[in-house]
């Protein structure tokens, strides 16, 4: 899905099975922030009300969440007068699809702590990346380790599983997919430009790196592909999608959301990495400056 044009109800989606850009009718989100997206769904927030809500962009079925006021510790502890907005969520997950189940669960990495909402307060905050998997959430923690959430114990259990797989980077991003059974940890690493004339210096990624839990470096991931952004990151086979897609490889969006405010350089940072040779090629011809995020969104059953 990419950004919103200025005072327009239509959202574009970007396909890369054929290749085309579609206009949809989505005035449920004009004006509105977007923080994940999940088994097919989108997670909501309006600013203005403090409301949050799923969407599924292809029914336009519409889910309410508990809003921003509901949570009970919404404030940042370095500024105890800053106001929560749609900021305050980070990423959102879902459990299972609502299409299909009513017992799922939505799982947020909320403020500037990014803590786990419930809200969940660890000795590992604060967390950048959850996924769900096997009937458990698995969150990763800025101090390096891995950590399942248990949800269906009483009280809800945080136990570390691995310990940090990599070095951290000051410019990396660093992701949770399962592909194949397989839980694997991906940093992504960005080159700094600086330049006199932006607030923030420009940036581009680079280079991937995949490991599993146990420290162990992957070099290849077959024919598989893995999704990897502001949404749930996925991994599919290419063998599915023969004409537009090559596997062994890392698909990317720009989920740097610091450089939307700040940086005219935000939102650019989009392509796809081939592990084989460490290659990035575009995917979007000629990518403009957006300054809200694109996110990958996944019509079910894939």
């Amino acid at each position: 899905m990419l950004p919103s044009k200025k005072d327009t109800q239509i959202r574009d989606f970007f396909s890369l099975y054929s290749g085309n850009t579609n206009g949809v009718y989505l005035p449920e989100i004009h004006k509105k922030w977007c923080c994940g997206s999940s088994e097919g769904w989108l997670v909501i927030v309006d600013e203005c009300t403090e409301e949050i809500f799923l969407l599924n962009p292809f029914s336009r079925a519409k889910i309410q969440l508990p809003s921003l006021s509901t949570f009970s510790d919404p404030q940042d502890s370095s500024d105890p007068e800053r106001p929560r907005n749609y900021h305050f969520i980070v990423k959102a997950i879902l459990s299972s699809n609502p299409d299909t189940t009513s017992k799922y669960v939505v799982m947020a990495i909320v403020c500037n702590r990014q803590k786990l909402w419930n809200t969940l307060t660890t000795r590992w905050d604060p967390y950048e990346e959850i996924i769900y998997s096997n009937g458990l959430f698995y969150a990763l923690s800025n101090q390096g380790p891995v950590v399942t959430v248990d949800i269906n114990s009483d009280p809800i259990s945080v136990t570390e599983i691995a310990p940090s797989v990599a070095e951290p980077i000051l410019t990396d991003r660093f992701y949770l997919v399962e592909s194949l059974g397989d839980l694997l940890l991906v940093s992504r690493i960005l080159e700094w430009q600086e330049e006199d004339d932006r607030p923030l210096p420009a940036y581009k990624t680079v280079q991937f790196e995949a490991y599993r839990l146990d420290r162990m470096k992957i070099k290849s991931i077959g024919d598989q592909m893995l999704f990897l952004g502001d949404n749930c990151s996925i991994s599919l086979s290419s063998r599915y999608f023969p004409e537009c897609c090559r596997g062994d490889s890392i698909y990317f969006n720009d989920d740097y959301y610091e450089g939307y405010f700040n940086s005219p350089s935000g939102c650019h940072d989009m392509g796809v990495f081939n592990l084989a040779d460490g290659s990035i090629k575009s995917f979007y011809k000629d990518p403009p400056i957006w300054v809200t995020p694109t996110i990958w969104v996944t019509p079910q059953p894939w």
